[in-house]
Parts: structure tokens; sequence; C-alpha cells
């Protein structure tokens, strides 16, 4: 059973011709699903699947060819009377209907298109199924004037008809179409109902997300008041209404209404009959909650000008808006049938006429309104049925779905069935964790597992949404990792390849998009990303050397370098070390990998060319610090090696020609006087041309006598950074007495010194030497464009870090008095405002932050900036900035002066023995009690005379390996000798503790000089 009531002149109220002359008061009507009410005509779906119409058929809205023009009465519409019909939709004057196969049928006027049916034709009597959409089950219609809405049971939604005012939602560009056409906009966003207003529609998302489009003339749209368009073309999403929870909405012609989760209402949009829900005098903009409600709301729906709202806990009815007015008793109605309007329709529904009746549903039109009435009176149908359990909706998985599958055998008969609900089920929340847990569970079974598999590579994946505009539709990137599937080695390529080629190919839009979802995931899902991609990467490294296949990497590379661009702006939620791919230096050639980056580099080449070779040094994340150090080194080497191969091949090419000239010399000659080694070397460092820096370079000592295999450089470079490191030199300050060495804000030195100095850093670590040059990790940070840190002022100076983080760690609002500071800091001898008129503004516990932030700013930038400078300049004059960019700060800082993680025992493990010696022999025994005895500056001056330096390199003590050789020609006698180049110490045969002793502390004490 129905009710019904309103202005039914054209008898769209199918009541009869009698309740067409006047408004009509609540009344019975027959048993119906659902009403769908155009400007003058209505469908009924009666239970049993038919559908019923009348009023107006002027453009054959009823589904049948004239006479008559109208119908009084609902008369079936034969022309469906094969089909069972779940769904009904009116527009102005054409009708929509959804068959239990998800087909469209359509009729009415179509001169905009709305029908679907490829033609603008004035009108089409007997309904017609609308071709486009065979291939997709449809769950959803919705109509708005002229134009139609379809929702499939895959999500998509698909509109046709008018566009003028953007209501198709296919951009700007598009005009009206005769053919349903899919919303890109809206790609892999689950979506739980399509609704249309006049010129105007909405999709809201299975989340509460609400997508608007079309006409905004009166606000309709609900988005923020910056956004004053009047017409949007494109799906937006409605900010206002994303935190309220929305479940259902409903379109009337020019305004809006959308029910909460917690019953509550929203209305926006015209306002000129009170259809919002107050009075219209009122001014309001955007969603407002609806007042004065008595109890949640359960049923909610628009008709053009009024809105109608149904509490089911009290049985009551609302309504607010325009429509006709029943006269009084005592009056008459107009005579010539002119509708009174009013801004109160709720006079046609008294309390009494839904007086002990369950109402199921509401709709409502132009100027009519139904509801349907349960059958049942039984508790669990008292409260009603909530439009979203009417809705069909895109298959979704859940417990019961799950328990079903998991329960299903090979051998069983519900197999097959259950592949089918499985192949159209699409998880859609973004617990991550959950999704994990069902995953797991799911694909313990085979036949489910090789389900998803199939369905990922021949559809999914083929269609992500590479271009949304939405951050919904990203949920499937984040899903998609969580799967084992992908996990799986077989489908490393076949699924993860290819999800990688098409985030790689996302409009810049949809990856930023992206990148912010991925900046919001834990570091256990993020992490479980990137471990996919890398493993990814692996198994395409079989192909390096292979073209194309080699190619395959790089999508791959390119995801990797867009999650490590996401994890630093997180400020690194996951260690940098979890994007290393350890497996890349035993399977690739490194060195072969440096040629070719220096080969696209010289092509001015983009990384992402498909023509080009794939270089993991495009990627220098990916690379383990051994990996990192292999690479500069390899580096360093091939540019010395190329100037040496240079001046060959010019020597052969003159001898050719009888040309006596000769090249320019290879190598880098610096002859110093030790006596006076740092003007002597700063001399003649500016004589240097800059091409000579980046040869080997080989030092010699004036007066000695030492062939530089590496040891004379080593010991060049200790002595010269002891001597210019030196407070008494004057080059650096130090803060106080333990702390690092920083550079003073008025230097005494000239500027120039500090240009050298930056250019023997860059030679040091050029030719490998590890040379203590006591900076703080801020210098580090500052070469590789990395912003110092309050740690880094605890680092430089103790005191004064550790007071402001006291400031910026107290919470008292009384902060002013009780510290007593102001923007002004004494620095370096002087007091410097770190604002206009620093010294009069007060640190507050507003302003502390920037007071610190300001502080830190200037000792390590401002105070320096000159004198830092040179130094930078000097540095990268000598450094490939692209390569010296392959480190963090901390690694350049190891890597340039090493450390001091002694390990002595490991020392001892990688000794190596030659000649007479072994570990038992009693020499070698007496010589390594002797050693571990020392003290530690003892040991330090021990690895100084043996390596040259008494730093450890950043790999460890496995990079000091002592030799020890026999010399028939030394005896007891003799001193112990060491060849710094090559980590060999000449041990005499001692067979006295005491002896071994004494000698080798007497040559501790001369462990510098060659051959004086």
């Amino acid at each position: 059973m129905s009710r019904c009531w309103g202005a039914g002149s054209c008898g769209q109220l199918g009541l009869g011709p009698a309740a067409a002359a006047a408004a009509v008061s609540c009344r019975p009507g027959p048993a119906l699903r659902e009403a769908a009410c155009g400007e003058r005509h209505t469908l009924l779906l009666r239970p049993g699947g038919t559908v019923w119409a009348c009023g107006d058929n002027d453009r054959g809205q009823l589904g049948r060819r004239p006479p008559p023009a109208r119908s009084y009465a609902p008369e079936q519409v034969q022309a469906l009377e094969a089909q069972i019909i779940t769904r009904v939709s009116c527009g102005k004057e054409h009708s929509l209907v959804v068959s239990n196969e998800g087909k469209v049928f359509s009729w009415g006027a179509g001169s905009e298109g709305q029908l679907g049916t490829g033609e603008f034709k004035e009108q089409s009597f007997i309904p017609k199924k609308i071709d486009v959409l065979l291939n997709h089950r449809v769950l959803q219609v919705t109509c708005g004037h002229y134009h139609s809405l379809a929702l499939t049971q895959d999500g998509r939604v698909f509109s046709w008809g008018q566009n003028s005012h953007g209501q198709l939602g296919l951009g700007k560009e598009f005009p009206s179409q005769a053919s349903p056409q899919q919303v890109a906009s809206l790609n892999g966003i689950p979506l739980a109902q399509v609704a249309a207003g006049g010129a105007h529609s909405f999709a809201l998302s299975l989340s509460g997300v609400v997508y608007g489009w079309g006409r905004n003339s009166a606000r309709q749209l609900g988005l923020n008041q910056a956004n004053t368009k009047e017409q949007v073309f494109k799906p937006w999403s409605v900010a206002a209404l994303k935190s309220i929870g929305v479940i259902y909405i409903s379109c009337g012609d020019e305004h809006t209404a959308v029910l909460t989760q917690d019953g509550s209402v929203f209305t926006f949009g015209d306002n000129s009959a009170g259809q919002l829900g107050y009075h219209f005098s009122a001014v309001k903009t955007g969603p407002q909650k609806v007042e004065g409600i008595d109890g949640p709301v359960s049923h909610l729906a628009c008709g053009s000008y009024h809105t109608l709202v149904y509490i089911s806990a009290s049985g009551q009815l609302m309504s607010f808006g325009r429509g006709p007015q029943r006269p009084a008793e005592n009056e008459t109605t107009n005579s010539q049938g002119v509708q009174v309007e009013s801004v109160d329709i709720s006079s046609l529904v008294s309390a009494n006429d839904l007086c002990g009746i369950g109402v199921k549903m509401i709709f409502a039109g132009a100027y009519v309104s139904f509801i349907s009435i349960l059958q049942s009176q039984s508790p669990e149908h008292a409260s009603g049925i909530s439009f979203m359990d009417e809705l069909p909706k895109i298959s979704k998985i859940d417990r019961t779905r799950i328990e079903k599958w998991l329960g299903v055998t090979s051998t069983n008969n519900e197999l097959q069935e259950a592949k089918r609900s499985a192949q159209g089920a699409s998880p859609f929340d973004v617990d991550l964790q959950k999704a994990r847990d069902v995953f797991d569970e799911l694909t313990k079974m085979d036949w489910i597992a090789n389900t998803i598999s199939c369905c990922l590579r021949e559809h999914l994946i083929p269609s992500l949404p590479l271009h949304s505009v939405h951050q919904e539709a990203m949920s499937i990137f984040l899903l998609l990792p969580e799967c084992p599937i992908m996990h799986a080695a077989e489908n490393l390529e076949s699924l993860v390849l290819h999800l990688a080629k098409a985030i790689h190919s996302m409009s810049d839009r949809s990856s930023d998009l992206l990148e912010k979802c991925w900046l919001s995931l834990s570091a256990s899902c993020l992490d479980n990303m990137v471990q996919l991609f890398k493993k990814a990467v692996v198994s395409q490294l079989k192909w390096y050397y292979t073209y194309p296949f080699c190619q395959n990497a790089k999508p791959l590379l390119e995801v990797l370098k867009k999650l490590y661009r996401a994890n630093k702006k997180a400020k690194s939620t996951l260690q940098l070390s979890n994007f290393y791919i350890p497996e890349i230096s035993s399977i690739v050639n490194l060195q072969e990998d440096v040629a070719r980056w220096r080969r696209w580099q010289a092509t001015a080449n983009s990384a992402g060319d498909d023509n080009t070779l794939v270089t993991f040094c495009c990627f220098p994340f990916v690379f383990n610090l051994v990996s990192k150090i292999q690479v500069f080194r390899t580096d360093s080497v091939l540019l010395q090696q190329g100037a040496k191969v240079i001046a060959q091949n010019i020597i052969i090419q003159n001898q050719l020609l009888r040309n006596s000239d000769l090249p320019d010399f290879p190598i880098f000659p610096l002859e110093v006087n030790r006596n006076n080694l740092v003007e002597d070397t700063l001399r003649k460092l500016c004589l240097v041309e800059d091409s000579t820096l980046k040869k080997q370079l080989m030092v010699a000592f004036k007066g000695e006598i030492g062939l530089d295999a590496g040891g004379v450089t080593i010991e060049f470079f200790l002595t010269l950074f002891e001597e210019m490191v030196h407070p008494d030199y004057g080059l650096f300050m130090y803060c106080e007495t333990t702390s690092p060495m920083w550079f003073p804000t008025s230097p005494s030195i000239e500027k120039k010194k500090y240009y050298l100095f930056g250019i023997l850093c860059g030679l040091a670590l050029f030719n490998g030497v590890i040379a203590y040059i006591p900076f703080p990790l801020a210098v580090f940070k500052k070469l590789l464009d990395v912003k110092p840190s309050l740690e880094d002022l605890k680092e430089l100076s103790a005191v004064i870090g550790k007071s402001m983080q006291a400031i910026l760690d107290d919470e008292h609002d009384d902060i002013e008095e009780n510290l007593q500071l102001n923007f002004c800091i004494s620095w370096d001898n002087k007091d410097i405002d770190l604002i206009p008129n620093g010294s009069s503004i007060a640190v507050t516990s507003k302003n502390k932050r920037d007071f610190i932030n300001k502080y830190i700013d200037y000792i390590f930038n401002k105070s320096v900036e000159v004198v830092y400078e040179e130094f930078k300049r000097g540095f990268y004059k000598v450094l490939d900035k692209d390569i010296v960019r392959f480190f963090h700060p901390e690694e350049l800082m190891e890597v340039t002066i090493g450390n001091t993680n002694y390990d002595w025992n490991k020392f001892e493990e990688n000794a190596e023995y030659h000649g007479i010696y072994t570990p038992s022999h009693p020499t070698i025994k007496m010589f390594w009690e002797v050693f571990h005895d020392l003290l530690l500056e003892e040991k330090k001056g021990f690895l100084l005379f043996l390596t040259g330096s008494d730093r450890i390199p950043i790999l460890g003590m496995n990079c000091i390996r002592i030799k020890f050789c026999f010399n028939g020609a030394l005896s007891e006698d003799h001193f112990p000798q060491a060849q710094t180049c090559f980590q060999i110490l000449f041990l005499p045969p001692y067979s006295d503790k005491e002896i071994l002793k004494e000698k080798l502390f007497i040559a501790l004490r001369n462990n510098r000089g060659f051959g004086k």
C-alpha cells in the first residue's frame, strides 16, 4: 500500500480525474516499491517488478503512444511487461528504469540526448534499451531535468543528455551527449549513490565523501564560498560535507539535502520557498543543519521546491518548501484552478494521516509526494527501511562473504558461484591493516588466489585511475601492495611492473595526490610498499646488460623515487637504509653503471627517456654505503685514468705525425717544503689550473726519498690539516674547548684561504684520503643543501644548544619574566640583533620558536655566509656536486674525516702473515701482547705509523689489514718499519718481549717523514 498527496493537475497522483482539480491531502494509493516523479508524470514500481505510469504523456513519458494525452490513473507500461524492473527515475519529461539484469530502458523526451539511445530525438513513446550500457551491469539510475546518470556494479558512473551547465561531469569542452559517457574523474572511487537535480549532479562514495558538479547558480553544490562558479564541469569534492558522515543525497530543482549517519539533515542551495528548512529571508551560505527536527531522521526526499523528512522513531513526517495549499473548509478553490503557493505544505499531511502506519520509503516530485507502507509491523520493521538498504550497491567484501568463500572446496558445486561473486567484489576500505588481514586469509585458498591474480592482471591494473583529481580514488594504490599476490615472485613482472608503469604515467596532479596519501601511511605500510617495488627491481637486474629489457627497471625505480621523496617529506618515517638494494653491487658492474651515467649526462638526456639504458646512478638512494663509496671511488679513478689515456693518445698521435710536442702532464705533481708546508702548498695551489685538480695527486716532500704510492699523500694531508685547523693559525674559531671548529664572523685571514682550504678538502676526498678536519655535521649538511637544526647547535656549542632546548621545552606562559631574553644575541664577541630593533623585543612563549630558528640561522648561515661560500666554491671546484649528493650528511662526514670506532680485536683478526710469520710465531705472539697493553693514544699512534692516519674508514676496521712481513736484512737491533701505502709492517724477529716493546715505542715516536 501507499499514501500520496499534492497537486496532481495532470493526473500524476494516479487518483483519477477528481484529484486533478485541486490539491489533494494524504490519501491511500496502490501498493508500490518505489515512485519517481517528473514535472507532470509519475512512474510507480510495483512489488512484482512491473512499472505503471500516470500523468502527462505529450512527450511519450508514460511509455505508450497517445491518445490519450494524459492518464489520470496508473496504467502498466506494456513494453516492459517481460522485464523485472528494480529501479525507476524520472526527468522533467523523460523516464528511465533498470531491470534485474542491470539493463537500462528509456523513453520520453530526448531532444537533449537524455534518453541515451545515440539520437537527439524529440520524443520516444516506447521504452528502448540503451545499447551502450549493455556490457555493464547498472545498479542505479537518476535523472535531472534534461540529463541522466547511471552507476554500474564495477563502480563506474555514466552520464548523458544536456551538458550546458556541466551536469554531465565530463568537462567544459563536451557538448550534450546522446550516448552514455563514462565520468572519468570519478574512476577508482567506490561509490554508494548517484543523484541528480534540475541541472546539477552528485555522487556519494562509500566512505561518505560527496562529489558535486553542474549548475551552481544557487550554490546548490555546497562548495565553499571561495568557489563562486555558477557552472562546475567536473566533479568537485564538497569539503564542507567531508567530516559529517553523509549517507544519502537528494536533489530538488536548485537545492540539495543530505542525510548523515546520526540522522541529521543538512541543506543548501535555493531557499526562495523555504525548502532548506529555515525561513527564506534568512541569509546563510553553504550546507546548514536543519534545526527543529524532533529526533533522528531516517528518510529524506526532495521535490522540485520542497523537502520531506521522516522520523521513524516518532512516526512524524515533516515537510518544508513550496506547494499547493489545501483550501480551508469555508473557502473554495479558485474558479480557474490556480494553485496558491505556500511556504508550508505540511498542512496536506496531518498527524492522524500516518497514525499506526509503518513508513517504508518516501518520494517527492514537483508538487506531489508518495510514501510506501510496510506490510509487516514486526519489531524489526518498526523503524522502517533506510534508503541505504534499498539502494543497490557495488560489491564489497564482508565477513559473511569471506566465510562463504573459505567454505568452498574444489569439488563443491558452489565453486563457480563463489568465483562469480569474487570477481564482482571490490575492497574499498583504506584500513590497510584490515585489508592485509583479509588478503592473507583469502589467499590461503588457491582458487581465490588465482581469481584475484587474474582479476588484477586482466581488469584492475589496466584500468587504474591515472588522471583522477580526487584523493579517494588513490585508495586502490594503497591497497594493492597489501595483497600477498603482488609479492609473489611469479607476479613481480606481470603485476608489480605494470602497477609501477601505471603510477609512473599518472598525471602530475594525481601523482601529487598519491604522494599525499603516502605521507599519511604508517611506517609498516609504507615499508611494505617499498619492499614490494625493491623486490621487483631485483627481479629485473638480470636484464641490466640486455636492451630493451633493462628498461623495465626504470618505472620501478621511478616509483621508489616517489616513495623516497614522500618519506623525506614525512620527516623520514622509514630509515633511509630501507630503500637500499644491496643486490645491485653483486649483480651489476658499478663501473659500467658510472660510465653509463656519465654518458647520459654528456648527452643531456632525461632519466625517463625510453631510448636510454637504465643506470642506477640516476637513483642513488638505492645504493647502500658500500655501493656509494664504490661508485664515488670509481668515478674519481675514471677521471684520473681518463687524463692518462688522453695523454697517451696524444703521444701516439704526435709520434705518428713526427711531432715532438708533449701533452699536459696526466697527473697532479705537488712538491712541497715540510718546513713551510701550509704557505708553500697554498702558493702552489694558486698556480694550478682547474683541470689539474681532477688528476691523480702525487705528493713529494723536498729533500725526502719517498715514492708516493698513497702513503706520502696521506701524511701530506695529515700534517697540513693539523697546522691549518689549529687555533693558533686563525683560520677557524672554537666556541668551547672540546667543540668542533667553525667559521669566524670576522675572519682575520684573507678570504681566499677559505677557498683554498675548500680545494684541499676536495682533493683529499677525491684522492681517497681520510683526513681529520674537525668540522661539525652542520658543514656537511650545508654542502648537501640540508638545513642545520637545533641538534647541530648543540654539537657546535653544548652550552648554547642546551639553553635553547630548555627554552623550547619550557611550557610556562611567564617565560618572558623568567628568562628576560630579547632578540639580541652575543656571538663571536659581538652583539647581534636577530631582527630589526631586536634588543627591545622580548622572547615570549609565543615567539620563542621563531627566536631559536633565527638564532640557528644566524650562526650557521648569515654570520658566515661570505667565508663559507668561499670554502664551498673551493670544495666543489674539485668535486662534482652530482656525485657528492649521493651521500647523506652523516655519510659524507665519515667518508671525509673517518671515525674513531676502534675494534682492536677485529684489527688482530684481520691481520695477514707472510714469510716466516704465522699467528703462532713467538714474535707475533709477543707483538700482540705488547700491542693490547698499549694505551688508546699509543694504539692510535701505531695506526698512524702503519697507515698514515689514526682515523678509521667509514666502512670500519675491516678496511685496515696489517700485513706482517719478514725482511732478512733486519735483526733484533733494528726498529720495526712500515710501508704506509700498503699497510705492511716489517717486524724484526725479536726474541724478547721487552726488546720488542722498547723498539716499537721508539718507532712510534718517530712516525713522520719519508726517508729523512
